[in-house]
């Protein structure tokens, strides 16, 4: 269970404790998580109510599928997402991505058919320790399920073009080399429709469908 550890702090404890909440986001620091804090304070108990009711719902509204680890929304009937139920998908196809957004991001394109994976992080520099939360060892038994099963022909690593995407890239393709070798599927890497530096989040339309169309 991920805690909150809390700093002293002179300032008020509640403004402090919950900019700290704040900074837990991804790519927020400090100085912007005290803005948040002050927007709020500006607005209407309405405003708050359905802010602080949204932010209980959504863990009980989204479920993870559990085939490609991506959020969907739970309707009690299925354990899997409308995109690996699809049977129009093609299944011999596995793009791996870092978040939920990434996958949203590529399906907006509308160039792939296939599977995703969600990774759920990137490798970080070596030395490092590997976060809980990248799904190295699950990757790692889905691919070799698929293969197994002669299903799969493609993983498609699709990262952004930055020092831990490529980190990622590496890794996975020193512990997936045993079973590329021994079945027959390939791995690739998106072409260079991405520039160096770009986050696969922010990337438009064509780019990707440019990243995809050039991989190798």
């Amino acid at each position: 269970m991920e805690m909150l550890n809390f700093k002293n702090n002179s300032m008020d404890s509640t403004i402090s404790q919950l900019a700290q909440c704040f900074e837990n986001l991804p790519g927020i620091g400090p100085r912007q998580a005290r803005r948040f804090v002050y927007a709020l304070l500006k607005k209407n108990d309405k405003f708050i109510s359905d802010f602080t009711k949204l932010m209980l719902d959504i863990k009980k509204e989204l479920i993870k599928c559990e085939t490609c680890q991506c959020f969907f929304k739970n309707n009690k009937q299925n354990k899997n997402c409308k995109i690996c139920r699809n049977p129009q998908r093609d299944k011999g196809v596995l793009l791996v991505v870092e978040k939920d957004i990434d996958l949203n991001n590529i399906e907006s394109a509308n160039s792939y058919n296939g599977l995703y994976y969600v990774l759920g992080g990137l490798v970080p520099p070596i030395g490092a320790k590997l976060p809980e939360e990248v799904r190295m060892k699950e990757l790692f038994e889905k691919v070799k399920q698929m293969t197994m099963s002669k299903n799969l022909k493609e993983i498609i690593l699709a990262f952004s073009a930055t020092k831990e995407g490529e980190n990622t890239e590496q890794y996975i393709k020193s512990i997936l080399e045993p079973i590329v070798q021994k079945y027959p599927s390939k791995i690739s890497l998106l072409g260079r429709g991405l520039s160096t530096g770009t986050e696969l989040e922010y990337a438009d339309r064509d780019t990707l469908k440019n990243a995809l169309r050039r991989r190798d």
